[in-house]
C-alpha cells in the first residue's frame, strides 16, 4: 500500500464509537488507510508521501443531507424571490413591488415565493387579491411549505379545462382548487406542482424548463460542498433525466459527491410503477458515488393545510370528529412495506402528523412479523412533526429511521398548524427524545425546495438552530415563545448528537456506512477541517464554523462559494 498523504497534529473527530477521536491521518489514494495516533501515522511515511500539519486544527467527517431537493432547486432559478414576512400588508407590498420590478415582457408568467399560510388563516388567499396587484399577466404566489400556491383569476382561467375545472398535477396524484360558500374557486390551491401550470403555459407561449442542467445545479452543489457535505439524498428525485444527469456528472468526474435517489409513489396503486422505475433507474444509473435503491411515500400532507392525519380532532373543527386524513392506512403501508421488501427496496416516508406516525409504527409491527427472519429493508420517516412519545418509543426499537430538517427547529414555519392542532399540541412538535434514549437512528438535512431558502443548507445553520431552537435569521419574540423561539425547549439536541446524525447515521441509513460516515481505516477518505474548533464554540455561534476545505476522495479541495441567495 502506497501513502500519499499524511495529516499530522490534528483535533479529529472521527463519529467511531471504538475511536471518537484522533490526531493523524494516513492516505493512500481514495482510501484511508490508517487514522490514530501521530507517531504510527509519521512512521507510515515513504519517500514520496505528502506531510500536512494541521497545526491543530477541527477535522470531522464529510456530512452528508439525509433528504434535500437539489434539481427542485435548480429549476426554480427562474422564479421571483421576495422576503418572507408574517405581516399581510408587507407581503402585499413586497408582492406589488417585485411585479414592477420584473415586468410582463420579462416575467410573462409572475411566479414568485413565497408567503406563510397562517398570514391568510384558514380560509386562504384570494385570488381578487393578487388580481388588484397583479392585473396584467398569470400570476401564482407559492406557499412557503411547497405544498399549495395562490393563483390569480387570469391564471386560474387559463387552468380551466372545458369544463370549467381548473387542472394541475401534483406529485400526489391529485390537487385541490378551493372553493368558497357559493362554490367559486378562491384562487387558493393545495398541492399543485409547477409543472402542472400546462393551460398557463401554452396560453403565454412561454415554458420553465422541464429538467435542470448542470449549468443551473452547480450553483447548490457547490454550496453544499463549500459546507463540508459530502453526500445527500434526494427527498424527490424529479425523473429519469435528473438521475441521469447526477449519473452522467459522476462519470465525468464532476459531481464531487455522494447521491442517492428516490422513487416516487403517492398511493398504494402507484407502487408496482415506483418500484420498476427504481429498478430501472438502478440497472441503468448507478455509478462509484450514485445510486437508488429507495421508494418514497407521502403518507400524508401538511400541518399547515391540514391535510395531515391526526391522533386527536382538529382544534378547528366545531364538531369535534375532523382528524383529517392520509394518502395510505395501515392496510395499505403493510403491502407497501412487504412488498417492497420482497424487492429489497427502503422506503423513505414523508410523514407529518400523529395519526400517521402511528399508522407507520403499527404497520412496521405488522410487516416485520410477516416478513419475520426475512425482513431485510429499511424504513426512514421523514420530518415526523407531530408524534405521540409511545410511538416514537415504539419506532425506536422497530429499528426505524427518522430524518429531521434542523433549520426548521427555530420557528422557521408551520405557525398555520395552530389553527389545526391548537397551541398546547403545536409546542410539541419536534421533539424526538423517547426515540433517541431508545437506540433510535436520528439523521439530519436541510429539505430546501428553492434558491430562496437555499441559506439554509449550510448544517452549521441547521446545528445552531437545532442546539438553540432559535432561528438565527428570525427575531426574538418573547412574548410568543417564552424561554425560546421554539418549544420544547428541552428538545434541544447536543452537538455530539447534531454530528453523528449528519454523518453516521445518514451513511448507516443509506447503507453507505461501510465507505463513508466516520474517519475509520479501509474507508473513503471523505472529511472537513475547520476554520474553528467547532467544540469550544457557544451553541449560539455556530454559525460562524465553516469548512475551510475539504477532502473528498482523497483529494484537497477548496470550493467557491458564489451563491447569491435572497436571505428574506
Amino acid at each position: 500500500m502506497t501513502i500519499h498523504k499524511i495529516l499530522l497534529n490534528g483535533k479529529i473527530y472521527t463519529s467511531d464509537e471504538k475511536q471518537p477521536w484522533a490526531e493523524a491521518i494516513a492516505i493512500s489514494g481514495k482510501t484511508l488507510a490508517y487514522v490514530g495516533d501521530n507517531e504510527t501515522a509519521k512512521a507510515m511515511a515513504e519517500d514520496e508521501t505528502e506531510i500536512i500539519d494541521l497545526e491543530g486544527k477541527t477535522v470531522l467527517p464529510g456530512f452528508i443531507d439525509g433528504h434535500t431537493h437539489p434539481v427542485t432547486v435548480a429549476k426554480t432559478h427562474y422564479r421571483v424571490r421576495m422576503p418572507l414576512t408574517h405581516d399581510k400588508d408587507e407581503l402585499l407590498a413586497n408582492i406589488k413591488k417585485y411585479a414592477e420590478e420584473n415586468p410582463k415582457e420579462e416575467k410573462p408568467y409572475f411566479f414568485c415565493e413565497n408567503y406563510f399560510a397562517e398570514v391568510f388563516g384558514p380560509e386562504g388567499p384570494k385570488k381578487e387579491v393578487l388580481d388588484e396587484i397583479v392585473p396584467d399577466r398569470p400570476a401564482r404566489i407559492q406557499d412557503f411549505t411547497d405544498h399549495a400556491c395562490w393563483y390569480n383569476s387570469m391564471a386560474l382561467e387559463m387552468l380551466k379545462d372545458e369544463n370549467g375545472v381548473p387542472q394541475a398535477d401534483s406529485p400526489l396524484g391529485f390537487s385541490e382548487f378551493v372553493k368558497d360558500e357559493n362554490g367559486e374557486y378562491t384562487g387558493w390551491c393545495k398541492e399543485s406542482g409547477p409543472e402542472g401550470d400546462h393551460g398557463i403555459y401554452d396560453a403565454i407561449g412561454w415554458y420553465p424548463p422541464e429538467n435542470a442542467d448542470e449549468e443551473m445545479t452547480k450553483p447548490l452543489l457547490d454550496f453544499f460542498k463549500a459546507h463540508g457535505v459530502t453526500g445527500m439524498m434526494d427527498g424527490f428525485t424529479e425523473g429519469e433525466e435528473s438521475m441521469k444527469m447526477f449519473y452522467e456528472l459522476d462519470r465525468a468526474g464532476k459531481l464531487g459527491m455522494y447521491y442517492e435517489g428516490t422513487s416516487i409513489c403517492g398511493t398504494i396503486n402507484d407502487l408496482e410503477d415506483a418500484i420498476a422505475v427504481a429498478k430501472d433507474w438502478k440497472e441503468k444509473y448507478t455509478s462509484e458515488h450514485v445510486g437508488i435503491n429507495t421508494i418514497k411515500i407521502f403518507v400524508d400532507g401538511t400541518n399547515e393545510l391540514g391535510d395531515c392525519l391526526s391522533l386527536e380532532p382538529f382544534r378547528n373543527d366545531p364538531e369535534g370528529k375532523n382528524c383529517g386524513e392520509a394518502n395510505m392506512y395501515k392496510d395499505d403501508l403493510v403491502k407497501a412495506f412487504t412488498r417492497c421488501n420482497e424487492e429489497g427496496l427502503d422506503l423513505h416516508l414523508h410523514i407529518i402528523c400523529d395519526g400517521a406516525f402511528r399508522n407507520v409504527v403499527d404497520a412496521l409491527e405488522e410487516s416485520r412479523k410477516i416478513c419475520g427472519d426475512d425482513w431485510k429493508i429499511y424504513v426512514t420517516g421523514a420530518h415526523c412533526e407531530l408524534t405521540h412519545p409511545d410511538d416514537r418509543k415504539r419506532a425506536a426499537e422497530l429499528g426505524m429511521f427518522i430524518d429531521w430538517s434542523t433549520h426548521w427547529s427555530g420557528g422557521y414555519f408551520g405557525e398555520a398548524a395552530q389553527e389545526f392542532q391548537g397551541i398546547d399540541r403545536w409546542n410539541t412538535m419536534y421533539d424526538f427524545r423517547e426515540f433517541t434514549a431508545n437506540g433510535g437512528m436520528l439523521g439530519f438535512s436541510s429539505d430546501v425546495f428553492s434558491y430562496q431558502e437555499a441559506i439554509r443548507a449550510n448544517p452549521f445553520f441547521g446545528i445552531q438552530t437545532a442546539m438553540t431552537r432559535v432561528d438565527p435569521l428570525l427575531p426574538l419574540n418573547p412574548e410568543k415563545y417564552p424561554g425560546s423561539v421554539r418549544q420544547p425547549e428541552g428538545a434541544k439536541y447536543t452537538l455530539e448528537e447534531l454530528l453523528k446524525g449528519y454523518t453516521i447515521n445518514n451513511a448507516a441509513r443509506m447503507r453507505l456506512q461501510d465507505k463513508i460516515g466516520s474517519l475509520e481505516a479501509g474507508k473513503i477518505a471523505n472529511f472537513m477541517v475547520l476554520n474553528k474548533d467547532i467544540f469550544e464554540v457557544a451553541a449560539e455561534d455556530m454559525m460562524t464554523v465553516d469548512a475551510e476545505y475539504t477532502y473528498f476522495d482523497g483529494e484537497k479541495r477548496v470550493i467557491k462559494n458564489d451563491l447569491t441567495i435572497t436571505r428574506g
